[in-house]
């Protein structure tokens, strides 16, 4: 059975994806119960996945902030398909962005340099030509720039219209969920496929 999913099992983790760490090179020798070992490789486990909480704080901000630059132009224009290509491709340069967007090198780099503008991403090779440009999160991360100091600002409320579709979505779950309760599965309930048991007949 795979680590990932005893770890949720014990409730060390809400999720079967939780951020793993090595293995120690003592296992390799380990005979018996090794309680030390076990905390070390548990305060490491416990690390990495406040780190990953921080970068996934950081993700969401991103997200929010683009969101909110976009609202906030008259023109968006293509600020809306940059700020979801950087979720999956941080790192961008106008001659990587332009067959992606369908724009020319001169466009792309207009398009980068707004952006910048607006906060969305920051320049970090610090050249007159050829830039690149990465996400805020990630130079965050790489410590690129410095982190905001004070307390975080307050988002804003969502928007009112965003409740009937909110409260459809959760019956919406709820009815999947309780159709799968009638045929014996659970939400939380691994495939076969997640585990190395042979499946029942």
């Amino acid at each position: 059975m795979a680590a990932d999913i005893v770890l949720a099992r014990m409730g060390l983790t809400t999720r079967p994806l939780p951020c793993l760490v090595l293995g120690d090179p003592g296992q390799r020798f380990a005979i018996g119960p090794r309680p030390t070992l076990l905390k070390r490789l548990l305060k490491q486990l416990r690390r990495a996945a406040e780190d990953g909480l921080v970068r996934l704080n950081r993700l969401e901000d991103h997200a929010r902030r683009t969101a909110a630059a976009i609202a906030a132009e008259r023109r968006p224009g293509l600020l809306a398909d940059l700020g979801r290509l950087t979720l999956t491709q941080p790192c961008l340069a106008a001659r990587t962005l332009a067959p992606l967007l369908g724009l020319t090198i001169s466009g792309a780099g207009k398009l980068l340099e707004r952006a910048t503008r607006l906060g969305l991403l920051v320049e970090t090779s610090g050249r007159d030509t050829w830039r690149s440009y990465l996400a805020r999160d990630v130079a965050l991360t790489l410590g690129l720039i410095a982190p905001p100091l004070g307390r975080p600002a307050i988002s804003a409320p969502p928007s009112p219209a965003l409740a009937p579709v909110l409260a459809a979505f959760d019956a919406e779950m709820a009815a999947l969920d309780a159709r799968l309760a009638r045929l014996g599965l659970g939400s939380n309930t691994p495939s076969p496929e997640d585990t190395d048991l042979p499946p029942e007949n």
